[in-house]
This record gives structure tokens, sequence and C-alpha cells, in this order.
């Protein structure tokens, strides 16, 4: 993609950004210190998290960095397990104020309708795509705040309607998008719509990142908004334009967490539980949900709400 095209993408949606939070009214200066926003006297947020797969292995794995991180922000992490029986998420669910869907294994590209294939997909994860699609769902029913890290963010990107890119190198762009340094050194720079959520969360319109994917979002969903760039022109962050806090970033900001940029975002998907605890905690508790499991391994499960039980 030629850098002007980079460019002239780039200030489109970032003229869109504006155009929003005038009309909201919203400051551009709001941000964090990149500490925990929790009140002292509040109970600590409980955040679901997603742990990666190895179904080869009938394993799952969850890296303390993502635990440290979000107890850093003050939040209560509970790793989330992965069962057939889906009725275990009818009962966890309600008691969960926020999620957060981590890294991990190639999303299977039936799930996005591309027919293409590629010798460099990974092992596939059907258990836990299943589980994130649950969650999103249940997440855009009731606002309930979403941070999705690399495949997290992918997987945003698939469950609203986008499509990845199978393979970068082959598809997209000559950048190295895994580096071959420590993954807590940064690799290249991302632009950021400055009046973003993530802009307005991260005070900067430019950010040093780490990269560690081999794919990425290729047709943003329609409900999305781009909201970074690499210097490539490939998205590096997106949010969900009609609800409070689903965003997702392809790097990995768990490395740097103790930093303040980067632990301004786990900081402020806490800040975003404890309001989704108060403005819907009763309501999700009153609720019942139903999920039925689907026939196909390549469907989606499906999940009805009280008033259509």
């Amino acid at each position: 993609m030629a850098d002007e095209d980079i460019l002239s993408k780039f200030h489109e949606y970032q003229a869109q950004a504006n155009a929003r939070c005038a009309a909201a009214g919203c400051d551009a200066s709001e941000g964090c210190n990149g500490s925990a926003l929790c009140p002292a006297n509040a109970p600590a947020p409980v955040i679901g998290v997603v742990p990666t797969q190895y179904p080869s292995e009938k394993s799952v794995v969850m890296a303390n960095r993502y635990i440290n991180a979000l107890a850093a922000a003050g939040a209560a992490p509970l790793i989330l397990p992965l069962v057939e029986d889906v009725h275990v998420y009818e009962t966890l669910f309600p008691h969960i104020d926020g999620f957060l869907l981590t890294g991990g294994n190639d999303i299977d590209p039936e799930r996005y309708g591309s027919l293409e294939k590629s010798e460099k997909l990974g092992e596939l994860t059907p258990e836990r795509e299943d589980l994130e699609f649950l969650i999103l769902s249940y997440a855009y029913q009731y606002d309930v705040p979403v941070l999705g890290i690399c495949r997290g963010m992918q997987m945003i990107n698939v469950f609203f309607g986008g499509t990845l890119y199978l393979d970068l190198a082959d598809q997209f762009t000559s950048l190295q998008h895994w580096q071959t340094s420590d993954y807590s050194e940064t690799s290249h720079f991302v632009k950021i719509v400055r009046e973003s959520k993530l802009g307005r969360i991260l005070e900067t319109d430019r950010l040093a990142t780490n990269s560690m994917h081999h794919q990425g979002v290729r047709t943003v969903a329609p409900l999305l908004d781009p909201v970074a760039y690499g210097p490539d022109g490939l998205v590096e962050a997106i949010e969900v334009r009609d609800r409070s806090f689903i965003v997702g970033v392809q790097w990995h900001p768990e490395f740097f967490a103790g930093e303040k940029k980067m632990g301004c975002i786990f900081a402020s998907l806490a800040q975003e539980a404890i309001r989704s605890h108060a403005a819907t905690c009763e309501e999700r508790e009153r609720c019942r949900l139903s999920i039925r499991k689907a026939e196909s391994v390549r469907s989606w499960p499906t999940m009805e709400y009280a008033d259509g039980i």
C-alpha cells in the first residue's frame, strides 16, 4: 500500500473520530496514570480471561503476564474453562464484569468465509472459538467491556463480520510482523487516531509496540472503527462503534504493563468493568441465558436471553 494511500485512509478515520467526539462532547485530554483506576474501597471487578488452548496436547495454558497486568490494574482475573458442556457459561457469565481475549492460535478461516488455503495456518481451536463467540455475544448484548489482544483482536473482527489475512508475508506486506528480538522490546511504531477511545486512553497518536503475529485484519467489520495503523498500513487496533468498550489491539501490551501508557489499557478495562457492573449487574444476574451447542464443528453456538426463552 502506497504511503499516500495509508495517510489518506488514516486522515479519513481521524476526521470521522473527530466528528463523533465533538458530537458527544468528549474531552480528548482524558487518560490515566497507568495505575489501578478502581476505588480503594470497591470490590475488584472480575475479568474473565480466555486461556491459550493446545488441542493436540489436550491442555490449556495461561501466561502469568496477562494475569499480572490485570491484577496491577486492580482487577480480579478469572481463567475461564474450555468445556464441552456450554451450560457452564450460563452460570459464569452473569458474575463476570469484563473479559480479556488473549493471544494464541490462528482462527479457522471458515469462520469468516474464506476458501483460501495456507500451509502456514497453525493448529485450530474450535472450542476456544466457540467460547469467544459466546463472550462477544454476551458482551455486546449487555455492554460488558472486552479487551482483545493479538488473536483476541482478530476474533473481535471476525465475530462482527470482518476477515483476516491468512499470512501477512504472503498476502500483504514485507514488514516483519513477528519480531525476532525479545517480546519485551518494541519493533515498530503504530499511528493512533487521537480522538478514539484508545487515543484518549494512551494520550498519544504514536506508540512504539512489539509485534508477534503472522495474520492480521483484512476487511474491517462494519460496526468497527480501525483506530491504529502500522507503518505498512495494517490495521493495528479496532473499536466497536456502538458499545462503551470493546477494543482490540494487535500488539501485546501485557509485556509493558508496568509502563504508564500500556498499563492504561488494562486500567481502562478495569474501570469500564466497574462501570458495567454498576450499570447492569442486577439486570445480568437476573437474566437467564440459554446456550445451544452447534451440531457442526464449523458453526457458531447460539445464545438466547431471558426475553427470548
